[in-house]
């Protein structure tokens, strides 16, 4: 008896990490423990990995063991993280949310610790290989007979027990039929695939890690019946990511020939499940839809000729370009009308009215579609309730469809990090394994993990696979297994930390980092509809042809002179129809482009990563952008700043470098440069900024150098003098007027007010505008102490420069350029009788640049003293500022979201009522909105929305501030129809 205590003390958790490989595949998801509220329960496999837990903590009190493991920091931080997000929603957010139950949120929680707490175990019993290859035998018979159980489904009609729906979660048995899609003893063909993609990569590689031939041609069986069984799921993001992951296996076994072959036998053995080939050629299809012209949307498929009913939610298209399209004959209009009210349930299609156009479209089913418009939006609505902690574990419901948004729903940015944290020290592992282990067995077992691991990170982007507790437990038992056996070959192996480190000041973080942020805060906002001057753009590009794009540089048609913005939207206009989420998309890429200029800029003049980072981050999500990056309008201007950054970059890379190729670097700078200026007139500044960067680093000092400056400047300011002879003197452009003009007797005034204006919205964002207007306003009725006030302002800037002459006071030069690229590009905007923040971009980089300067100076001088005193002060800084301008970003993305609302609101109730107006009818429209908040609805553009929808060259279209004036005018006109938005309503007055 004692021998077999002893025994069982030396070998108990080996017995129990055992028992885990085998069980928890092998045993069905049968209920054993109801939880109130939900349909998940607690399982059979919770108490065992309880058991073993308890095991595993009672040898460490008694020091047989120790929980230190290369990732065991890392997964208390991720553990500390949720519970603090936790916390948070249980004390903050938990009345904002409906459907979030607290002991729900605590059981999520329990549930991540139990998926990662295997891992410790697991890595805390490797003592040496011997026990590795005894774990992977048991996780190969469990594999081996998950198999079995499958083709057993599969041919003999054996049990499944899913837990897929409420009434299937209770333990029914189930027989699938012969067409269904094969679980096994998972609780889901999903999760199955999902466990699959693991187990396939790694004992694929460890084929060539073994030296008996028995044993490679048992594991090779293995790996075919793995992958027929994959067939067998039908789970198509499971399939391809399987076809990455092999791939990468036998790249990292350096057999690079045997990659096409095992592809193309994969293809093969994939053609023969018809099951498998039937739903990838679903995935994307080529159909007929109806689409309407006044909006762009589909509304209907045609099938053999007929219209079918009306599509439903989630069915996702994508519209083949078409050079050129043409609305049917008004007969075809009247078959589409008629077949729609019939084959159609809803009303507003029933009294659809305007053009249709019959289009091939790229249709994709419903499985992508629930996520793009169901989990994966309620997901993100979790994030922004709270980006750095998320909104609570079970906050996003039972599943998101993607691990990922899962993460950022539930635990927000610091979650998200902390859990890929976790992939990234192991891969960091992985590296130093794979440079100092002999072992093919070894290596080939750390090749296997890294391509599964690939594998399951790559799936998880569709499917909640790190949360499917089967596949999560297998992944972590594996997982540690392998960190275990790195830990006994590598005891005193560098820090991960110091290859951190090493990591993090690679060129790719930055940017990395700048990506995931701006996805997360600007592709939300696809939704949004047109509004406003966007509908003015459109119908422009819909009334001309591509062999007319060349009149646009010689005539301006008595639009502002922007040709090249004007090409752009009559190029994209077959490609993107009137489709807003497209145009918005390329907005996107212009800011995120002008982002990237942003970054290399500030490292260009700081060598500084932390301040260019700080610099960017500032640039991308600051809300005085969002007039910019949201307005479809704005686009001409986005183009021009993106040309801006693209020019001063080469400009400066030109100055930096002397040999004779680089002059292509000049090159691009002039091409830039004229490309700005065909985008928008505010690249007019562009040669000013060029001469004042020139002139801080010394290049007028010598005389002598004065002739070869100048002539480097020439070429800019004659493209310059060529364009306002374009501009007025050959194509007419519009000019400026209203309280956007300049006026001489209030120059010095606006030139000021717009200064501190513009200067007080980047500090503390649109708060500051009450203020402003206020102050603004008593101004101009005092024009005396607003003399008084600007000649203060004048003494004071004069003695800044009296003190530094007199006291020999050096100014860093970024930061005195930071400052001259402010007031240099917003010069033609400052003397205007009004503040617009579209205006300020992308001169407000100079302001970013002088706080990321800031802060980094702060974190510099307190580093001298104590350093982590340091990095915290400056974290709780920079949480703090982003924070609070990511908050107020927010509130403009909804204005702007809103504003779209009411103005499509608008055309459709108008459309919804009038199938078309009769010849001599016309339109009044009494004040209609204007702004949702800082968000333009309406200051023009109803005229051209509502030519979209009649196409009627004669109708009449007045927007007009009085009613009464209005009642007046059309009195006894009974063909005039008057509208009233009122309430949120457009509403007829009848009379």
């Amino acid at each position: 008896m004692q021998k077999l205590l002893n025994w069982l003390d030396k070998y108990v958790l080996a017995v129990g990490v055992g028992l885990l490989l085998l069980f928890i595949p092998l045993y069905p998801k049968l209920p054993l423990l109801d939880v109130l509220q939900t349909w998940v329960y607690i399982r059979l496999e919770d108490f065992v990995v309880a058991a073993v837990v308890g095991a595993w903590l009672v040898q460490i009190i008694r020091h047989r063991v120790s929980p230190k493991t290369p990732l065991t920091w890392p997964i208390l931080f991720y553990w500390f993280i949720g519970g603090l997000s936790l916390l948070f929603a249980l004390v903050f957010l938990r009345s904002q949310m409906t459907n979030f139950v607290p002991h729900l949120g605590l059981l999520h929680y329990f549930r991540r610790i139990e998926y990662l707490v295997v891992f410790l175990v697991a890595a805390s019993t490797i003592k040496d290989l011997g026990r590795v290859k005894h774990y992977l035998l048991i996780a190969g018979v469990a594999l081996a007979l998950v198999c079995l159980y499958g083709f057993g489904q599969k041919f003999f009609g054996w049990p499944a027990f899913l837990t897929m729906n409420e009434e299937f979660a209770k333990g029914i048995p189930l027989r699938l039929p012969p067409t269904a899609r094969m679980a096994s003893t998972f609780a889901g063909h999903y999760d199955l695939a999902a466990y699959l993609v693991l187990m396939i990569p790694l004992f694929a590689s460890l084929l060539f890690g073994l030296k008996k031939r028995v044993w490679q041609l048992a594991t090779f069986f293995l790996i075919l019946a793995s992958y027929l069984l994959l067939l067998f799921t039908g789970s198509r993001i499971s399939l391809a990511v399987y076809l990455v992951a092999i791939s990468l296996t036998l790249f990292l076994q350096k057999k690079k020939w045997l990659i096409l072959p095992v592809v193309l036998v994969s293809l093969l053995l994939m053609s023969y499940v018809s099951q498998t080939t039937e739903r990838f050629s679903k995935t994307f299809r080529v159909e007929d839809v109806v689409y309407d012209v006044r909006t762009g949307k589909p509304i209907a498929a045609v099938e053999q000729g007929v219209i079918e009913e009306e599509l439903p939610f989630g069915t996702g298209f994508i519209q083949i370009p078409l050079v050129e399209t043409e609305p049917p004959e008004a007969t075809q209009q009247a078959i589409i009308r008629k077949s729609l009210r019939t084959a159609s349930r809803s009303a507003e299609i029933a009294t659809i009215s305007g053009e249709f156009l019959i289009k091939r479209a790229i249709v994709y089913d419903i499985s992508f579609t629930t996520r793009f418009q169901g989990t994966w939006p309620r997901a993100l609505k979790a994030f922004y309730r709270n980006p750095l902690l998320g909104s609570g574990y079970s906050s996003v419901d039972v599943g998101s469809d993607s691990s990922y948004f899962r993460a950022l729903g539930e635990t927000g940015l610091l979650g998200f990090a902390a859990f890929l944290s976790l992939f990234f020290f192991f891969g960091l592992l992985v590296k130093q394994g794979l440079k100092k282990i002999t072992s093919p067995f070894g290596r080939s077992l750390l090749i296997g993990m890294a391509a599964g691991t690939v594998g399951l990170m790559l799936n998880a982007i569709l499917i909640d696979v790190f949360e499917a507790s089967k596949v999560a437990f297998n992944f972590w038992l594996l997982l540690g297994i392998s960190a275990g056996m790195i830990n006994h070959y590598l005891p005193k192996r560098q820090s991960l930390w110091k290859e951190t480190f090493a990591a993090l000041k690679s060129a790719w973080v930055p940017l990395v980092l700048l990506t995931v942020v701006a996805a997360l805060v600007f592709l939300p906002s696809l939704g949004n509809y047109f509004s406003g001057d966007d509908y003015v753009w459109l119908r422009w590009a819909y009334k001309t042809k591509i062999g007319e794009v060349g009149q646009f540089y010689l005539d301006a048609q008595g639009f502002f002179y922007r040709p090249l913005a004007k090409t752009y939207f009559v190029l994209v206009k077959p490609l993107f129809g009137l489709r807003p989420g497209a145009y918005h998309l390329m907005d996107f890429f212009l800011h995120f482009g002008c982002t990237l200029g942003a970054y290399g800029l500030a490292l260009k003049l700081t060598k500084k990563k932390l301040a260019a980072l700080l610099a960017a981050l500032l640039f991308l999500i600051h809300p005085i952008n969002a007039e910019s990056v949201l307005w479809i309008s704005s686009t001409s201007a986005l183009m021009a700043s993106f040309f801006y950054f693209g020019g001063v970059l080469a400009y400066l890379q030109w100055r930096q470098r002397k040999k004779d190729w680089q002059s292509l670097y000049y090159l691009a700078a002039l091409i830039t440069f004229a490309l700005g200026l065909l985008s928008h007139e505010r690249m007019i500044t562009f040669p000013l900024l060029l001469l004042f960067y020139d002139f801080l680093n010394g290049a007028f000092q010598r005389r002598k150098a004065w002739g070869q400056v100048l002539k480097t400047h020439l070429p800019f300011w004659l493209i310059t003098a060529g364009y306002f002879w374009l501009r007025n003197g050959i194509a007419h452009a519009h000019g400026l007027s209203g309280d956007y003009n300049y006026n001489l007797q209030h120059l010095p005034f606006n030139l000021v007010g717009n200064f501190f204006g513009y200067l007080g919205e980047l500090t503390v964002s649109f708060h500051f505008l009450p203020w402003y207007d206020l102050s603004r306003g008593f101004l101009r009725t005092q024009p005396s102490i607003a003399l008084v006030l600007l000649l203060a302002f004048g003494l004071f800037l004069a003695g800044g420069l009296f003190l530094k002459k007199q006291k020999n006071l050096k100014i860093n030069k970024t930061v005195v350029f930071a400052f001259g690229w402010f007031i240099i590009l917003l010069l033609p905007f400052l003397g205007l009788g009004n503040m617009a923040e579209r205006h300020v971009y992308p001169a407000h980089f100079g302001f970013f640049l002088l706080l990321a300067l800031f802060i980094n100076w702060l974190y510099e001088k307190i580093r001298k003293i104590n350093l982590p005193l340091a990095l915290g002060l400056t974290l709780i800084l920079c949480l703090f500022v982003f924070g609070f301008y990511q908050q107020e970003m927010e509130k403009a993305k909804k204005e702007w979201f809103q504003a779209g609302e009411i103005a499509n609101k608008i055309l459709l109730a108008v459309s919804s009522n009038y199938i078309e107006f009769a010849y001599g009818n016309s339109l009044y429209f009494v004040n209609p909105p204007m702004r949702q908040g800082r968000a333009w609805i309406y200051p023009v553009g109803i005229p051209e929305g509502l030519w979209f929808i009649y196409r009627d060259e004669t109708l009449p279209i007045k927007i007009v501030t009085n009613l009464e004036e209005t009642l007046e005018i059309t009195k006894g006109d009974i063909a005039a129809h008057i509208f009233v938005y009122e309430e949120g309503e457009l509403m007829e007055i009848k009379r």
